[in-house]
């Protein structure tokens, strides 16, 4: 992230989007972008006006180049403005887990594919060139298969039906099956397939 040796004041400044940039993960990296002083950065929260976003206005280079929307991940429209113009997208933001759920498939899976699929689809719309999307460890961790010492690479998927048999930790196999079933369902190809042509592009991808 940071600029790179030779790099001036004149390099082209380049426009990127934080979703959920409120939260740990994406603070901290709305905090790296702004420290490389070469990014002009939009960022999605719930609620400009929240106090839980003020640390965001407060960071070094805020007030001349992060731009807070208002946006929800089930709202197209609200996601379309915020990534529009935008060179990359660092998709971070998900439901946020409550031990109150009886149906975590449902109640929150369910809501954080359709809200990717969104933000890749208004990628497509914005010819976005690149995009990270931001998963889980539990993606990777949790099989039966695996030995002790395994080395996890991109080959590697936690077991999506133990996941969902799973009942002993509801919020921890939610997030598993969350970062599984999203990274492996038909609907991401299906998106990428619709995108065909167009400026995004499906290189080698491995969700964090």
């Amino acid at each position: 992230m940071e600029a790179a040796a030779g790099e001036g004041p004149t390099t082209t400044m380049k426009t990127v989007c934080v979703t959920g940039a409120g939260g740990f993960v994406a603070s901290w990296l709305v905090e790296r972008l702004l420290a490389g002083g070469r990014y002009k950065i939009h960022g999605t929260v719930r609620d400009p006006g929240d106090a839980k976003n003020a640390h965001l206005l407060g960071l070094d280079g805020a007030a001349e180049r992060l731009r807070l929307f208002k946006a929800d991940l089930l709202d197209f429209g609200s996601l379309a403005a915020a990534i529009a113009g935008c060179d990359g997208v660092f998709h971070v933001a998900c439901p946020v887990p409550d031990y109150t759920l009886t149906d975590p498939e449902t109640e929150l899976l369910a809501p954080a594919v359709t809200g990717t699929m969104n933000i890749l689809r208004a990628c497509s719309d914005a010819h976005v060139r690149r995009v990270v999307v931001v998963s889980s460890l539990s993606a990777v961790m949790i099989n039966p298969d695996w030995g002790e010492c395994k080395v996890m690479d991109e080959g590697c998927w936690s077991d999506v039906d133990l996941c969902r048999t799973t009942k002993r930790n509801l919020i921890f196999s939610y997030m598993t099956l969350r970062a599984c079933t999203m990274l492996k369902a038909t609907t991401i190809s299906k998106c990428f397939e619709e995108c065909r042509g167009k400026t995004v592009r499906k290189d080698v991808m491995y969700y964090i």
